[in-house]
Formats: structure tokens, sequence, C-alpha cells
């Protein structure tokens, strides 16, 4: 039987990268990838969606592209798979973005690029943003990190 997919928001990084409150969920989703117990696909966005935020956060340079290796690593050593999105992709992530009201807001492109490739691929977007799950929910693929508990 094939792993269970899932396609990381940055913001899973982010949290195990500044050691938030999420961050030990982070940590687990991604040795559940190294021990391979489910399988992962990002967009390449993620890097830079990555990169600005430690370039924003974080004074040492050396420990800034320590965060980046370590990605480079998990895509190297197949742990992670990072996909450039196709029109297919970017798409779908239209139509997501386009979902929702003027009064309570529209979803971000850029987490729908993240969600569309999950639905793509008949994965769950795991991201901790509760904001863009709470105007797609209905779409599905979609989960807060608090709430994964690894292989289904």
């Amino acid at each position: 039987m094939a792993n269970k997919l899932y396609v990381l928001d940055a913001n899973v990084f982010l949290e195990y990268i500044f050691d938030r409150p999420l961050g030990e969920i982070s940590r687990h989703i991604i040795s559940d990838a190294i021990f391979e117990k489910i399988d992962i696909i990002l967009p390449s966005l993620v890097l830079d969606e990555i990169t600005e935020v430690l370039c924003g956060n974080l004074n040492s340079i050396e420990e800034l592209g320590s965060h980046l290796r370590y990605i480079e690593k998990l895509a190297k050593e197949e742990i992670i798979k990072i996909v450039v999105p196709n029109t297919e992709v970017r798409m779908k992530a239209i139509e997501i973005a386009r979902v929702g009201h003027k009064k309570s807001g529209y979803p971000e492109l850029t987490d729908s690029l993240y969600h569309s490739l999950a639905i793509l691929n008949n994965a769950v977007f795991i991201t901790n943003d509760k904001k863009y799950i709470s105007k797609v929910k209905s779409i599905g693929h979609v989960q807060e990190l608090s709430r994964y508990s690894g292989q289904a």
C-alpha cells in the first residue's frame, strides 16, 4: 500500500526552525518521511518563502545557510520531492484563490498553490494558517498542522 502523501506549507518548516509551539509536530512529520512512513511533495516556492522569512529573522548567515542546506539535503536524499508547479497546478490555485467573499477575504494565491498541488496529487495540504483553512475547508485536502497524527 502506498504511503499517505502530504504537501507541507512553509510554516511547517518554520515551526521547527524557530522552535515554535508546533515545532515538535513538524519534526515528527519530517521524521515520518525519513522513515518512509509518509511521502512529502512541495512546490518549489517553499524554498523562496522559507528563505525570505529566514533572511528577515536570522542574523547569522551560517545558521540561515544551514537550514536551507538541510532542506536541500532532504530533497537530494528524496525524503521530500520539490516540484515546479505546472499550468494545471497554477490554474487550480487561481480557482481556489477566487473562492471567498469580499467581507471575509479570499485565500492567498501562494497558499492556494500548495493546496492545488495537494488536490491534484490526492494529497493533504498541512498548514498552520487557520485563516486559510477557514476559507477553503469545504474544498477538502487541507489539515491543520496541530491535527497531524502520522500515517492514516
